[in-house]
């Protein structure tokens, strides 16, 4: 069965949000600055082991941003500033290659692309589906690049979105049609270092997060980690947008229980 777009309102995700503070409660200082927040989480994975070379200069932001088109997020800026991890699963900024970046900061749409092509996937909004898999693919692609903001690489399968430029986007585990709120920001994303003062405790209602009827997509109460995981999700027009397959189960209302 085609897969429905399912919503839920802003009080619900106050309600989840509250639910998880309660269920995994946290002492947390403060921050008072992106460079002290920044230098907790490169101190972090310093701990952790995790292969930390010089922080990216201004002349190598530009040089990226130029070829990719993408402006990083301050928050995140401020931790490859800091100091850029060159361990497994993170990109290198610096050492990789250009074919070898473009391919990471290209493969969410590359993985939906794919679930086009093998009919497992197709978003409402894109209007009927051609019967040719190949314009299929190719209109799933048009849409998913001019309509949608580019994700930055975090760590493996974590992108977080380039637009708005601002400190507080969501980061999301992306994988072929398997797309996940990992985190509320970046912030949240590096969750075992001290939480700024500027950290983000509930999705931004933005153009990347906000369906067409003005409430949340229901990507965005995701929890990851904990259990709260939907199959299948796109970036639809200017937000994020959940597709749902139905399964066993499911009520006929659609509505997420």
């Amino acid at each position: 069965m085609a897969p429905t777009t399912t919503t839920v309102t802003e009080a619900s995700i106050s309600t989840a949000v509250k639910n998880q503070q309660q269920r995994h409660p946290k002492a947390r200082r403060v921050c008072f600055s992106f460079a002290a927040y920044a230098k907790k989480v490169i101190q972090h994975l310093e701990s952790c082991n995790v292969p930390i070379a010089e922080g990216l200069t201004d002349d190598e932001f530009s040089a990226v941003e130029s070829q990719f088109n993408f402006t990083f997020p301050p928050d995140l800026r401020s931790i490859l500033q800091e100091g850029l991890p060159v361990g497994p699963g993170f990109p290198n900024w610096r050492s990789s290659s250009s074919q070898q970046l473009e391919i990471l900061t290209n493969l969410p749409i590359l993985s939906l692309c794919k679930q086009v092509s093998i009919h497992n996937f197709w978003a409402h909004s894109w209007g009927d589906q051609p019967n040719d898999t190949n314009e299929a693919v190719q209109l799933a692609k048009r849409f998913l690049k001019n309509k949608s903001p580019i994700l930055v690489p975090i760590y493996r399968h974590c992108y977080i979105p380039s637009s708005p430029n601002l400190a507080g986007n969501p980061v999301f585990y992306v994988h072929g049609a398997d797309v996940r709120l990992a985190s509320f920001d970046v912030a949240g994303f590096f969750h075992r270092v001290d939480f700024p003062v500027w950290a983000a405790t509930e999705p931004r209602r933005n153009r990347v997060l906000d369906g067409d009827d003005g409430e949340f997509g229901a990507a965005v109460v995701v929890d990851w980690g904990f259990g709260w995981v939907y199959e299948g999700c796109v970036l639809e027009g200017e937000e994020w947008r959940v597709e749902r397959r139905r399964g066993k189960g499911d009520d006929d209302d659609g509505r997420w229980r």
